[in-house]
């Protein structure tokens, strides 16, 4: 006897949050293989449309499954699938729609010349898909003897199927006029097998000619550009529709930062150490009073700063953006500004000055932004220089900041 699912777990739908995203990211897949005069929908004219130069429009309807074989692999589509049914269903309502005006078989005809209809899939190539094989041959060579086959297979599974969902999906294609099933017939194409889409996209972003190590750092810019894009676009009460020209005049930055060899930007919250204050960066900062022993929101924002700096230059290195010697030469830059600093301000200062001149010190080289290679660092990164350099003993704020 089976487990009976309690309420929760019937109301939950990962299959349809799956099928929600795997729509928007075959959009944005679509997005980045668009052309000049073209443009791509979602939701709109379908799950996801392109315009071709406005002579051209395909259509596509997206269905996903999370439901596997025993090798792991998605259900194939099989001859009677609902999802292949209800599609074909659906894509008969749009061609007969009374409300487009395409109520006479003239306008239909009309409508079916200017589109191509995509069903796309992660579901697999059934062997045993006598409709699906008997259809693409048809694509292929559209003579009459090829679609007779195809129409006799449909009434065939009509008469085999006992479900009356079924026989009704199977109905509104069936019901069309003979020239309109000719014309739709030859123009339907199946994606199947489509699994693999965020890599896709990533591989489309590669295509640009973006570095490798920079391909996922576009990939994420991108993806929340326009998933906001899409989101706010859809509260305000319109349609989402992007055009080549749209793309490239408000994404052109994102692809153009990456061909220019800008560091990539790596955002995370590192792991602090249990103990701040005893950190040598912090007590050099708190011989000078710039900050206090209960400022922990202060010293916990410091001590990220300094430890995301770090990080960010050992994983930089590792990805070959910079190299070691740049890496020594920003440190060495930074400690040579340090030390002209440090040196002027205590020239001749009075022991009741001491800190205000540390002070002085950190203020004004917080202000600066230091260079690392050809980029510029951002106040964040330039100020966790200062903390490391701090923290490992090459500089401090104090006139006897050795001794801290």
């Amino acid at each position: 006897m089976g487990i009976s699912k309690t309420f929760m777990e019937k109301t939950a739908a990962p299959g349809a949050s799956a099928g929600f995203d795997y729509q928007y990211y075959y959009f944005l897949y679509k997005i980045l293989n668009l052309r000049k005069g073209q443009s791509v929908g979602l939701e709109i004219k379908d799950d996801v449309h392109t315009d071709v130069d406005g002579d051209l429009q395909l259509l596509f309807q997206l269905k996903h499954t999370i439901q596997k074989q025993a090798d792991g692999k998605p259900v194939a589509l099989t001859e009677l699938d609902v999802d292949l049914w209800k599609t074909l269903h659906n894509w008969a309502k749009v061609i007969s729609d009374p409300n487009a005006d395409r109520a006479d078989e003239t306008a239909q005809l009309k409508f079916i010349s200017k589109t191509e209809f995509h069903l796309v899939t992660n579901k697999s190539e059934s062997s045993s898909n006598k409709f699906g094989k008997l259809l693409a041959f048809y694509v292929e060579d559209d003579t009459p003897e090829n679609l007779q086959k195809v129409l006799s297979r449909i009434s065939e599974l009509q008469a085999s199927t006992s479900d009356d969902t079924m026989k009704g999906y199977i109905s509104t294609v069936s019901e069309l006029s003979a020239a309109v099933k000719r014309d739709f017939l030859k123009k339907v194409h199946f994606e199947l097998s489509e699994t693999e889409i965020i890599q896709k996209i990533k591989n489309s972003i590669a295509e640009k000619f973006i570095p490798p190590r920079k391909v996922d750092e576009v990939y994420e810019r991108l993806n929340t550009n326009i998933r906001d894009r899409n989101y706010i676009t859809i509260l305000s009460g319109k349609a989402f529709s992007v055009s080549f020209d749209d793309f490239n005049n408000k994404y052109c930055n994102i692809f153009q930062d990456a061909r220019n060899n800008k560091l990539s930007s790596l955002r995370f919250e590192p792991a602090l150490p249990d103990d701040l204050l005893r950190q040598p960066f912090v007590q050099q900062l708190l011989s000078i009073d710039d900050v206090y022993d209960h400022e922990d929101e202060i010293i916990t924002e410091y001590s990220t700063h300094k430890i995301r700096l770090a990080r960010s230059l050992e994983q930089w290195e590792q990805s070959g953006e910079v190299v070691y010697d740049e890496v020594q030469a920003m440190h060495h830059e930074v400690h040579l500004r340090w030390k002209n600093n440090h040196r002027m301000a205590y020239r001749g200062c009075k022991s009741d000055e001491v800190k205000e001149k540390g002070q002085a010190i950190i203020n004004k080289m917080r202000q600066e932004k230091y260079k690392l290679g050809e980029d510029e660092l951002s106040t964040e990164y330039s100020n966790g220089e200062l903390y490391e350099l701090s923290d490992i003993g090459r500089i401090g704020w104090h006139r006897d900041w050795e001794k801290f």
